[in-house]
């Protein structure tokens, strides 16, 4: 995750948001079907579309995770889903563990 991080030149921003998502998926029976390296890059791609509001993977980030776009929707698509349901449901941790801010920074909300 730390690779595609550094090859999409993430901010602090994008970088949280990634990893809130990548962890909303970590307790998701759907998303054992992709493989790590997968779910890194989709929740990086992820991260981008929500805070440009539109489709950005770069040649670079594409060179180094070996993913073109089309391989990420799918996964992509499920993570906006669980991001949306996030603050709701039976497994609240993640987003309350996110929702809180403990250095004075950003917090997440669902979309």
């Amino acid at each position: 995750m730390r690779r595609f991080l550094k090859a999409a030149q993430s901010d602090k921003k994008l970088e949280l948001i990634s990893f809130f998502i990548i962890e909303l998926c970590l307790v998701e029976y759907e998303m054992l079907k992709f493989p790590p390296s997968l779910l890194a890059a989709a929740a990086i791609f992820t991260a981008q579309c929500i805070l440009s509001g539109s489709k950005q993977w770069s040649k670079t980030s594409e060179r180094h995770s070996n993913y073109l776009e089309d391989h990420l929707l799918e996964c992509s698509r499920l993570m906006v889903t669980f991001h949306q349901k996030a603050g709701t449901g039976k497994l609240t941790g993640v987003h309350r563990k996110y929702s809180t801010s403990k250095d004075g920074s950003m917090t997440i909300e669902p979309v």
